[in-house]
């Protein structure tokens, strides 16, 4: 499990903000389901399953 720091949060929230993506259109470009990412986001969760976390770090870094 990986610990979802608040400059993590804080880094995605802003990145879909600025593509304007609702969760399902997030869900679609990470491969992260849009339940997990709405709990994220709205810190529900602390922790996330690397494979997720990996998921949404490729994302964020992802150029576009």
């Amino acid at each position: 499990m990986k610990v979802l720091s608040k400059i993590f949060i804080d880094a995605l929230t802003i990145k879909q903000a600025r593509e304007h993506l609702t969760y399902r259109q997030l869900s679609e470009k990470t491969g992260v389901t849009a339940v997990t990412i709405s709990k994220v986001i709205n810190g529900k969760v602390d922790t996330a399953q690397e494979r997720t976390f990996d998921k949404l770090n490729d994302w964020l870094l992802k150029e576009e």
